[in-house]
């Protein structure tokens, strides 16, 4: 059998820079290699050479492929190539390799055992799933230098092209080599930002038409005997020098890929090819067309009503005359541009009531314990729901959105929904109000766990419109939950967020004690941090949602209303009071196995005591220190170290303190947590005014100022008693007039 490099004609420049890029992994250096070309112009082969090559040299060898379907699973090239990584690894080494990360990457690399971690919030959790990927990757590359290949990146959803830019960019000690292909005269805009950022810091090849002489010698391997020279100079200025153009053109009876951009000779070909093959096996490769890539014989079997011997009869046909090939992961078409053509040939009414077909077999695969990615059903029933209406691709939208959350796939996750929307405003299908309050909620919490903030509060405002209208108390509690969830800056009006929370609480109470004490524990956080003239109203509403939590015996509502009567009594001279609910939000999480509200508990505790002037603080924190480093994610451990910069500033360690900071510092605003800035200028305060430096204490003076814009007053008081121990008492004596200008 000939190999990968052996198959390749005409490439041998690109050859030998591939061999350099896969000698620097080896040597230790990291590597990123994009690979850019026209549909068919070379690019996977090129790929399977990269991996030859990787292969013969000691690297060990990863690959996953994009697919070109609305509504494919978020991070699937990720999942391919990483689940094949810890096939090949063995899931044992590959689990002492993830080490603390394997909840994270459980989330798409299903040989992982382990159940998924469960989502925190936004962007940031993404961030944490890319950082514990680079993590393991490293790991497997300490012993074995490592190249991964993801084919077809023009149809990458987002959050595989952020997993890819994100480890293009990080920096590797670890020998790992990245290479990635695509199309790039079909990009989408995103997609092309991602990648014009990343050409610059990458070896870029972009693969071309075949002079003459190789499109000679590709003639002829595929003729297996000589042609002469007129025929290979037709050939030649027919197909461009495009290779799989040169292969259909020479080899006519061996049905291949075309797609709209092709010449037309080449798709006639293809459909005469098709024309010979019986009506039903172009029947069974139309509707495999419209199911997807991957060809499934139940599937198309029940799809069709025909009986699982005659489809089956039919894939054959179609491997011998090479329309279908089997490979690893299943019985696919030879080239994604045959199912295109294939496509075309299906009208739209057909094409409608297939997807309707091809959803109800799929659900009766997964009645028979099969699984099937909700994103396949969401599909179908989605593009069926003119003709099946709107219940089914509500209810797989809504499952396939959550499934995309679990990867942290939150594009993904809203792309589902917003294309329910979309396909049921263009069919005049419409989706029973409360269903539709279920779908905005969803669609926006995926859009705010991926920073588009903006847009999520527009499909809230809908579906505020939308749940009143159907005058639904929960639902209009969960948009007002969820609007509240998407924040505000502190000591800001929130108008808005209040008045949506008032009009919720109007509409729950008396009917439901969890949501009317999940809404009230709320309506008191956010006016406690509202403008000053706000923050009385707080009081007795977190009183009343404290009472509330306690009658419903629901320990999740409790901690919500525990943490809220908390925050309205974080004023001086409450310590001990604090430290009561602080108390009871530890036994509650300890009751419901919550680790994380048992950290915060502890944590919460120990501030407390520590403000009474008790040393008990410390054993608290230590408690709740060492719950954060046995959950280990990155945010636990930004918070650990920051409690610990602390601890050394107590006890006058400045060195470790200083370390600490800013180690915590460097990992918070890798995974962005929002308060990192502030965190560190906190702790550095306490560590210049310990050191005492005159050069440094006027330094700090002006970055407080400059810093704390929102709160003035601090700002200038911290100001004020810096530039007084540095000796400058005129700029003392302006900060101090600031502090008294602004009336405190």
């Amino acid at each position: 059998m000939s190999t990968p490099l052996e198959e390749l004609v005409g490439r041998d420049r690109m050859l030998a820079r591939l061999r350099k890029m896969v000698g620097r992994v080896v040597d230790g250096h990291r590597s990123t290699v994009l690979v850019a070309g026209e549909a068919g112009i070379g690019k996977t082969s090129l790929l399977h050479a990269a991996v030859a090559i990787a292969s013969s040299g000691g690297a060990r060898t990863a690959w996953g492929t994009c697919i070109d379907v609305d509504g494919a699973p978020g991070y699937w090239p990720w999942t391919q190539a990483l689940d094949g990584l810890v096939r090949a690894l063995g899931v044992d080494r590959a689990i002492q390799d993830a080490a603390e990360d394997v909840p994270l990457l459980a989330a798409f690399i299903p040989s992982f055992p382990e159940a998924p971690a469960p989502i925190e919030s936004d962007e940031r959790s993404r961030l944490l799933a890319m950082d514990a990927t680079a993590r393991f990757l490293e790991a497997v590359a300490t012993t074995q230098p490592l190249v991964l290949v993801v084919d077809d990146l023009q149809w990458a959803d987002e959050s595989s092209l952020a997993l890819f830019d994100f480890l293009a960019r990080a920096p590797r000690s670890a020998r790992i080599g990245l290479v990635g292909a695509y199309r790039h005269d079909e990009l989408s805009p995103a997609a092309g930002r991602r990648l014009g950022e990343l050409i610059p810091r990458s070896e870029h090849l972009q693969v071309g038409g075949l002079d003459i002489d190789a499109v000679h010698r590709l003639v002829e391997r595929v003729a297996d005997e000589p042609v002469d020279r007129t025929t290979v100079e037709a050939i030649h200025r027919r197909a461009g020098g495009h290779p799989f153009f040169v292969r259909e053109l020479a080899a006519l009876a061996q049905g291949r890929d075309t797609d709209r951009h092709l010449p037309a000779a080449v798709r006639d070909a293809i459909n005469r090819r098709l024309g010979q093959l019986s009506p039903m096996t172009v029947t069974v490769l139309e509707t495999a067309a419209v199911a997807g890539p991957v060809l499934l014989v139940d599937v198309l079997a029940t799809a069709l009503d025909r009986s699982l011997l005659d489809v089956e009869s039919a894939i054959r046909t179609a491997v011998e005359v090479g329309v279908v090939v089997r490979r690893n992961d299943g019985l696919r078409f030879r080239h994604d541009l045959l199912r295109e053509t294939l496509l075309d040939r299906v009208d739209l009414a057909r094409r409608i009531t297939l997807h309707r077909a091809l959803g109800e077999a799929l659900e009766a695969r997964l009645r028979r314990g099969v699984h099937v990615p909700p994103s396949d059903l969401a599909r179908h029933f989605i593009a069926a729901i003119g003709v099946d209406g709107p219940d089914r691709a509500v209810r797989w939208a809504l499952e396939a959105a959550a499934s995309e959350r679990v990867a942290l796939a939150f594009e993904e996750a809203a792309g589902h929904l917003r294309r329910l929307r979309a396909a049921a405003a263009d069919a005049a299908v419409p989706i029973d109000k409360r269903q539709l309050t279920d779908v905005l909620l969803a669609e926006a919490d995926a859009l705010a766990r991926a920073g588009m903030s903006v847009d999520a509060r527009g499909l809230l405002r809908h579906a505020e419109d939308v749940a009143a209208d159907v005058a639904d108390p929960e639902r209009i509690a969960r948009v007002a939950l969820a609007t509240a969830q998407l924040g505000a800056k502190f000591a800001a009006r929130r108008d808005e967020i209040i008045r949506q929370l008032e009009g919720a609480l109007a509409a729950v109470s008396g009917l439901d004690e969890v949501w009317e004490a999940r809404v009230t524990a709320t309506l008191a956080r956010e006016l406690q941090h509202s403008v000053t003239e706000d923050r009385p109203r707080a009081w007795p509403l977190s009183e009343r949602a404290l009472d509330l939590g306690r009658r419903t015996e629901d320990p999740g509502t409790l901690l919500t209303c525990l943490l809220a009567r908390h925050d309205v009594l974080w004023t001086p001279g409450a310590e001990q009071r604090r430290a009561e609910i602080a108390r009871e939000i530890v036994a509650v999480a300890q009751g419901t196995d919550d680790q994380e509200r048992h950290a915060e508990g502890l944590i919460l505790l120990a501030n407390a005591l520590l403000e009474t002037g008790s040393l008990a603080f410390e054993a608290a924190l230590d408690a709740g220190l060492a719950i954060l480093d046995s959950l280990g994610q990155p945010r636990h451990r930004y918070l650990a170290q920051t409690r610990r910069a602390c601890l050394a500033l107590l006890r006058g360690a400045l060195e470790e303190a200083e370390q600490r900071l800013e180690e915590a510092a460097a990992l918070g605003e890798r995974i962005r947590e929002p308060d990192t800035g502030n965190v560190r200028l906190s702790q550095r305060l306490e560590l210049v005014r310990a050191r005492g430096d005159p050069g440094e204490l006027r330094e700090f003076a002006r970055a407080a100022v400059e810093h704390w814009t929102g709160a003035p007053v601090h700002a200038h008081a911290v100001a004020a008693g810096f530039s007084a121990r540095a000796g400058e008492l005129d700029d003392a004596r302006h900060h101090v007039a600031a502090v008294l200008d602004l009336g405190t």
